[in-house]
């Protein structure tokens, strides 16, 4: 067993868990196929055995429509092998947007919250949309949609931030079998033409401003600029944010476009027909450029939910910005009745409380949020339970990178005990949770809770492919069996060669037609809880000692280092001389703080205490700045790359360019300085 694993803090533990509905539906399991499965644990077990009886029951569960054809007993073809993406549900044809819309019955219910950064809370109130108001939007959107020319399979582009009027396009887009795709506005120019070039939208619309961190920037020049470079041009119109004077016309000009009496109609499509394009972070390249389907609502409802007991009566706060796949995870919660508040601005202005303050003021629910924002809340030194209201608050859904276990301790000091607090792993790739909630199961510190129900999730040894789930060991993490939500294609992938190389190549010289999720995890034998370590790519192998950044970034980020450190960044050098890697742990500091030797020291002490003494850093060295993405993700691979030799240019998703860099300079570093910041 790993040395590291061991009994860890059990810091919540469900209320009642037999009333949530996870436990109703294993009860369901039971009674169908006269199982005798008494945890989620098993029934997750049972759905990755029985791949073909869980997707087709879970589909009527989730009372999806139409109805699945008659007589059906598979789910998927599975005398092929997972790399050639067999299709579920063969002869089905549905349509997302029509399981979306009419997922609340009630028509005067608040469907949609919208809020711009800079509102006043205490005094406003939003922009409210009910599901019927919302209906009607879409109608009249699809009717433009049609009536402009706009037919099944063309490209809609949004260059729109979270808000009413995505949801809109989104939804409309998706009802006429258009294939949506949406760029969060404050990204670069090469970022939105590297994505738009790629994927030819016969129309775009866009805001007008982007709204961030107190400054208002008109698009207006950009807007220009995009098109310009796209062949053929795209037909463009203006939302406004808080101007509304451009060249293009406007989002109203558009909606004149359609007949008032045309009815709200569903394209039933396949279910594994287009719906949405997403982007890989592309982080030194082009994206990829991800095509899923509308199927994909069968795996944002069950996460939703059977795994997060979402019902109409719950409202929502997922921060997001429509760049990242955490988008269409929102849109998975609304697509089950949830009221939903979509958010246009940073979430940290005025201050890191402002979400805090929507929680409160609106009475959510569901807060979806990530790690780092956590962490920014924690260093203010407050105790939100103490200055908010946040006892409506059911579950905060935490991604993008792993919570550690004294972030887990802290929340559980700062927030009221009842919230049940979920570090989750997926990505755009696969479009949900490949380890999600048991809203049954005990959280121990540090420790993701499950694998998602139908994910046969594996860990293999990273040589064999073999399963060491049950060792403690780390590997890397794998998908078995195929599931619902894998992309149709990369657009533009002639022969799926991209496809393959990204999900099925990693484990093909050992025979393995596996999925590869590339991210490096292992589970602890004494709680079945499972540890993130970061990706399989960024995996430290100093003399052969792998370990995750994961690892260093849970003692240097949690307390007592956070009142010093503001972040930090830990990756291994190997340049093509070195017969062995060396691993850096790059540190920002809070303002008024510099790394003193007295502190480095302090530092790998604490990391050999905490892990050992092979996993201590050589080179803990403070920066200016580290790259991120725009989400916020660290960019530790071109990095590893700059550091060991190799020119990389950032990609214009890398939200700080420059800084990448400035790490050019540790190329021949030996030892490390005797001032504090090289």
């Amino acid at each position: 067993m790993n040395e590291q694993h061991k009994l860890t803090e059990t810091v919540w533990t469900p209320q009642n868990p037999e009333q949530r509905p996870i436990a109703a539906y294993r009860r369901h399991i039971n009674q169908k196929f006269n199982a005798n499965l008494k945890t989620t644990k098993e029934l997750q077990q049972w759905s990755v055995r029985k791949p073909h009886d869980f997707w087709i029951d879970l589909y009527k569960w989730l009372e999806l429509t139409p109805e699945l054809p008659k007589g059906l007993t598979k789910a998927y073809d599975d005398t092929v092998g997972m790399s050639s993406n067999p299709d579920f549900f063969p002869g089905l044809k549905m349509n997302y947007a029509e399981n979306a819309m009419f997922s609340n019955p009630d028509p005067d219910a608040v469907a949609l919250i919208g809020i711009k950064e800079g509102m006043d809370l205490s005094r406003e109130e939003g922009e409210i949309v009910t599901w019927h108001q919302f209906r009607e939007k879409v109608r009249l959107m699809a009717s433009a949609l049609r009536r402009c020319g706009i037919k099944k399979g063309d490209r809609v582009a949004a260059l729109v931030a979270t808000g009413v009027w995505v949801m809109v396009i989104y939804h409309a887009a998706a009802s006429i079998g258009a294939i949506f795709t949406s760029i969060s506005p404050e990204l670069g120019l090469e970022g939105c033409v590297s994505r738009l070039q790629q994927v030819t939208p016969s129309i775009l619309f866009a805001d007008a401003d982007t709204i961030y961190k107190g400054k208002t920037v008109s698009t207006a020049s950009k807007v220009q600029q995009i098109v310009s470079r796209l062949n053929p041009k795209p037909h463009v119109y203006i939302t406004p944010v808080t101007s509304t004077q451009s060249t293009f016309p406007t989002i109203d000009d558009f909606l004149t476009k359609a007949n008032p009496d045309d009815p709200l109609v569903f394209e039933r499509v396949p279910f594994n027909y287009p719906l949405v394009i997403c982007y890989s972070s592309g982080t030194t390249g082009a994206p990829k450029c991800i095509v899923h389907h509308h199927g994909i609502i069968l795996n944002l409802k069950k996460i939703a939910v059977v795994h997060n007991s979402t019902t109409p009566q719950d409202v929502i706060l997922q921060y997001s910005s429509t760049s990242w796949v955490v988008f269409n995870v929102m849109c998975g919660y609304f697509a089950s009745g949830a009221k939903t508040i979509v958010y246009n601005g940073s979430p940290m202005y005025p201050d890191s409380k402002l979400l805090l303050r929507m929680i409160e003021k609106y009475k959510a629910t569901y807060f979806g949020t990530s790690p780092r924002y956590l962490l920014e809340v924690e260093m203010t030194k407050s105790i939100p339970k103490e200055e908010f209201d946040l006892n409506s608050l059911r579950i905060v859904y935490t991604t993008g990178a792993t919570l550690s276990a004294e972030q887990y301790k802290w929340f559980y000091r700062s927030f009221p005990p009842h919230i049940h607090l979920c570090n989750t792993a997926g990505g755009t790739d696969t479009c949900t949770s490949l380890v999600a909630a048991d809203s049954t199961g005990p959280i121990h510190a540090g420790e993701m809770q499950v694998f998602g129900l139908g994910m046969d999730v594996d860990v293999a040894h990273p040589r064999t492919g073999e399963s060491i789930l049950h060792t403690g060991e780390a590997g890397e993490m794998i998908v078995r069996k195929p599931f619902p939500s894998m992309p149709c294609f990369f657009w533009g992938d002639e022969g799926n060669k991209k496809y393959r190389e990204s999900y099925f190549e990693r484990f093909a010289e050992v025979g393995l037609d596996v999925w590869a999720q590339h991210d490096w995890m292992s589970c602890n034998p004494q709680t079945g809880g499972l540890i993130m370590h970061g990706r399989s790519d960024g995996v430290l192998n100093p003399s052969g000692i792998r370990f995750g950044s994961g690892e260093i970034y849970a003692i240097v980020e949690a307390a007592p280092f956070n009142t010093q450190i503001s972040n930090s960044l830990c990756v291994g050098r190997r340049r093509p001389r070195d017969s062995d890697e060396q691993v850096f742990l790059f540190l920002i500091m809070n303002s008024g703080h510099t790394l003193t030797p007295e502190l480095r020291n302090v530092i790998k002490a604490a990391v050999k205490n905490a892990l050992s003494a092979r996993h201590v850093p050589q080179f803990v060295i403070e920066v200016p700045d580290i790259p991120v993405t725009i989400n916020g993700k660290k960019v530790e691979t071109p990095v590893k790359q700059m550091i060991s030799g190799k020119d990389v240019k950032a990609s214009a998703t890398v939200q700080n360019p420059e800084a990448l860099e400035y790490f050019r300079r540790f190329r021949e570093v030996e030892r490390e300085p005797r001032e504090s910041r090289l």
